[in-house]
């Protein structure tokens, strides 16, 4: 398990600076055969993320730059194509630019207080990092405009009713709660879960006979591998498995 922290006090808020040092970051990670997970979340108490750095906007507006492809949007996709598995702890604010991050993640928890939004409609904007995008595949078109047309945060057991986060906890248990579960992820075979992850992104608007066939090659890809045989041997002698170090 590997934890990355965005450390931007007040509240951590996503400059182009933040947005290349994750970047940089999940290099590293991709690469390195030792981690097997990645554990995304917020220094201090106040929150995740509140979102883009909007002390920047004054010089996206004269270069008439392309905000979202060339920074949260660029970020949000190398996410969602990291190849291993991404959870992502939201406690606090969680908005915009940080929601749009924690959208392209693999598995969201969310603290029962936090407060989850996408106000860049009160900027006059919309948002850029893939948010009118993410956001309706997790909560369904109506729940989407509602929260980008009106811009209101919706706490995290609200996310949690929608579909948006896969968990909600108490804030105080919010990081022990995501530390086991990245802990059980990270017990996995690392080729399994790397087969996994690219099936569901291969797949994600496949049609049903596409994604079975799709499927079929992936599962036959899994029993190619050294780690099927491990992990059937290691059940049938119960004891732990010794998983291969490589994807």
């Amino acid at each position: 398990m590997t934890t990355v922290t965005i450390d931007r006090p007040p509240v951590n808020a996503m400059s182009a600076q933040v947005v290349v040092a994750l970047e940089s970051a999940l290099d590293v990670l991709a690469a390195d055969p030792e981690t097997r997970v990645a554990l995304l979340r917020g220094a201090g108490e106040r929150g995740f993320t509140a979102g883009a750095d909007i002390a920047e906007f004054p010089a996206l507006l004269e270069k008439r730059a392309d905000a979202g492809r060339e920074g949260i949007q660029r970020l949000a996709d190398k996410i969602e194509d990291f190849p291993k598995p991404i959870i992502v702890a939201i406690h606090g604010f969680c908005m915009g630019g940080g929601l749009e991050i924690a959208l392209a993640c693999d598995i969201r928890i969310a603290a029962l207080d936090a407060r989850i939004g996408l106000p860049e409609i009160r900027l006059g904007l919309l948002p850029g990092g893939g948010g009118t995008q993410r956001l309706p595949r997790s909560v369904g078109p109506g729940r989407a405009r509602l929260m980008i047309f009106t811009g209101e945060p919706i706490s995290g057991r609200r996310a949690y009713e929608w579909g948006l986060v896969e968990d909600v906890v108490e804030a105080a248990e919010l990081f022990e709660k995501a530390g086991a579960l990245a802990r059980t992820l990270a017990a996995q075979s690392p080729h399994a879960l790397a087969i996994v992850k690219a099936l569901a992104r291969e797949t994600r608007d496949a049609a049903l006979g596409d994604g079975l066939r799709t499927e079929r090659a992936a599962f036959s890809r899994c029993l190619a591998h050294p780690d099927a045989r491990e992990g059937i041997a290691a059940f049938l002698e119960k004891r732990e498995p010794r998983w291969s170090a490589t994807q």
